[in-house]
């Protein structure tokens, strides 16, 4: 047992009726000279895709069980233990140089481990921390990507949906700013220390192990950890993405920041990926439907890349606050229940009103309240703790976004 230590839009009249010209989501103007499909063509081409969709979900999800089942397996050899952690932290393993990596977005909390040989000598051992802190400070989506083993199993056992199936384009953006790498200082003895406003240096501490000569270092730190500051990096995407969906921008930072702390690498064991932790058979396949006019099975290096993931985000509180809440009459009502329904699902948000998971059934008692009493009714009486509090946290956290 090892010991750890730490358009507006131009309508143009052309005399060739058959020739349409469109404007797709994507920013696209298309011509199209293909008629309008038969109806039984249409329907299907439709049942075609939904069994091909079902299909893509339902292996997506065995691949993801199989795949994190073996790699939690690995990891727990190799290090003794299993980090579980929220979608707020994230941990990464450097497998070749025996690294683990790990980062608290919500506290700014960071360890890099290393486990090494009883003989190593203390210089060998700092400065190969040194390198692995450097190379994580450093890290890009793309290395980041590469080090989430069972995202990239799961991609390549998906390869055979092609046509459902949406990929993304991970790029050397960094993950961590300019300026937090500048708040480490490598001394003269080799000890990392870390600059900020409370002066606190990096603590290295190397404890024996009981076991195969074997033993782990920790180097822990921090950096800073402004929630405004992070929310900044991504103001562009989400105006963008709040004017194009008609929601407050607060509404989505509120959600992102309860979600997963702004880390972008964030994932949970749904699974849900990214910054809004878009579980891609219901928020994905809602958003995607809405957006493209079919419904997509999105890969984790498609969810990962922030901008996807706040685009899919924004989109599915579209869905839920123009679709399944339209008939909610008070604004503010809809609000919540869209918050709701985010975490849990609009048939589970029905609970907090009506014996039934119906939220159609729902809506004639959800308009008999005021908002307060529709918020209180949420927070008190949905089925599931975590939405409750998920509830309250959202709604206080849209305050500091306004």
């Amino acid at each position: 047992m090892k010991i750890i230590r730490f358009i507006s839009i131009l309508l143009i009249s052309i005399s060739l009726p058959v020739i349409l010209l469109t404007y797709d989501r994507t920013g696209f103007w298309q011509f199209s000279k293909k008629p309008e499909p038969h109806p039984q063509t249409k329907s299907s081409e439709l049942d075609k895709n939904s069994k091909e969709l079902n299909e893509g979900f339902k292996a997506f999800q065995e691949a993801y069980d199989e795949e994190f089942a073996v790699y939690a397996n690995d990891i727990l050899k190799q290090w003794g233990e299993f980090k579980d952690v929220p979608p707020s932290v994230w941990v990464s393993y450097e497998k070749s140089d025996n690294i683990r990596r790990t980062v608290n977005y919500k506290t700014g909390e960071v360890q890099v481990e290393m486990i090494i040989d009883k003989d190593t000598s203390i210089n060998q051992v700092r400065g190969k921390l040194d390198k692995a802190v450097y190379r994580l400070m450093n890290s890009t989506e793309k290395e980041a990507y590469k080090t989430d083993v069972v995202a990239n199993r799961v991609e390549q056992r998906l390869s055979r949906f092609e046509n459902i199936l949406q990929k993304g384009e991970m790029t050397n953006e960094r993950l961590f700013s300019m300026k937090d790498l500048l708040t480490l200082k490598i001394n003269h003895d080799g000890y990392i220390k870390v600059w900020s406003k409370s002066g606190n240096d990096a603590v290295t501490n190397i404890i024996a192990s009981a076991k195969q000569d074997k033993e782990i270092v920790r180097v822990s730190f921090k950096i800073p950890h402004s929630i405004h500051k992070k929310a900044v990096k991504y103001a562009q995407v989400v105006k963008a993405a709040a004017e194009r969906e008609k929601i407050n921008d607060e509404l989505i930072y509120a959600i992102m920041e309860t979600e997963s702390s702004f880390n972008p690498m964030a994932k949970s064991h749904v699974p849900a990926y990214g910054l809004m932790q878009i579980v891609p058979r219901t928020a994905g396949k809602d958003a995607t439907n809405y957006l493209y006019g079919k419904a997509k099975v999105l890969a984790p290096s498609y969810l990962y890349k922030p901008e996807n993931n706040i685009t899919i985000g924004a989109a599915y509180l579209h869905v839920l606050h123009y679709k399944y809440m339209r008939r909610v009459k008070n604004k503010e009502s809809r609000v919540y229940c869209a918050i709701a329904a985010y975490n849990t699902g609009a048939s589970n948000v029905a609970k907090a009103f009506i014996n039934q998971a119906s939220f159609n059934k729902a809506i004639p008692e959800i308009n008999k309240l005021s908002p307060r009493e529709v918020y209180d009714r949420l927070k008190n009486f949905l089925p599931r703790k975590e939405t409750r509090t998920y509830i309250e946290k959202v709604s206080k956290r849209m305050e500091k976004y306004l």
